[in-house]
């Protein structure tokens, strides 16, 4: 049985269903705008976004964005858009389930570390997604451990409700760019061990490359930022070389 919540939406719980279609296998999370849940419909898993009527109301068009942009969207590493549910007492929509658990419960739950190498391999991909949406017109906004989904070797980026069509005026596409930066820094700081109690900057406190030191200063803007993903990519790639050749020669 569905009870309303304290924003005033009806939450709906476990074996209850939606448009007679899908049935609430559990609660995934709750957020601003919305509560998102795993759904079957017998067969495969999905994913239910129900939107909150105080912010459909409060946010009037920018809530449609998400949707608008999804539509838009063909990647395999971001869920496609399958249908919208409208009614009197439910708003939302059905998308695609990827499978892996979120970066914030692999870090701080799990305590994963991540090694180098295997933090390139997920900022590859990275970088790869926001080529393809940037080649869209598309500012993501809001990279962070919570969005991101990981099965130890694919990367899947989730939750567009804060994206918007690049119109290089409020939203540029280099808005992503320290997204990315502070992403990969939770990765980094994954093996991080504070010794003494002085905090001090990141770029003091972790043990980096220079070319690491610079590529991560100009995604957050301590340095002059990247104007463009191609930018990006290019200076992560030789990044990563460097690298490589490092621990080749370690190996040897």
């Amino acid at each position: 049985m569905h009870y309303v919540n304290r924003s005033g939406n009806k939450q709906y719980q476990p074996s209850e269903q939606i448009a007679e279609d899908y049935t609430i296998e559990k609660t995934i999370g709750e957020g601003r705008f919305g509560i998102c849940y795993l759904v079957s419909d017998g067969q495969k898993s999905y994913i239910l976004k129900q939107l909150k009527r105080g912010m459909l109301k409060k946010a009037g068009a920018k809530a449609r964005y998400e949707e608008e942009i999804l539509k838009s969207i063909q990647h395999e590493s971001v869920p496609r858009f399958i249908k919208k549910i409208e009614r009197e007492d439910f708003y939302g929509y059905v998308l695609e389930f990827k499978e892996g658990r979120t970066f914030e419960d692999i870090i701080y739950l799990d305590k994963y570390v991540f090694e180098r190498e295997e933090i390139y391999r997920i900022g590859c991909q990275l970088v790869e997604i926001l080529k393809y949406l940037h080649s869209k017109s598309i500012v993501h906004r809001d990279i962070r451990v919570p969005n991101t989904l990981y099965d130890g070797q694919k990367v899947n980026l989730v939750d567009f409700g804060l994206a918007r069509w690049i119109n290089n005026e409020k939203y540029r596409a280099d808005m992503d760019f320290a997204f990315l930066g502070d992403f990969l820094l939770h990765l980094y700081y994954s093996s991080f061990e504070l010794k003494g109690f002085k905090k001090r900057p990141w770029y003091d406190e972790l043990q980096l490359l220079p070319k690491e030191l610079v590529f991560l200063k100009k995604l957050m803007g301590v340095n002059p930022r990247y104007t463009s993903i191609i930018e990006v990519e290019h200076d992560f790639y030789k990044t990563f070389e460097e690298l490589t050749q490092l621990t080749a020669q370690v190996k040897l």
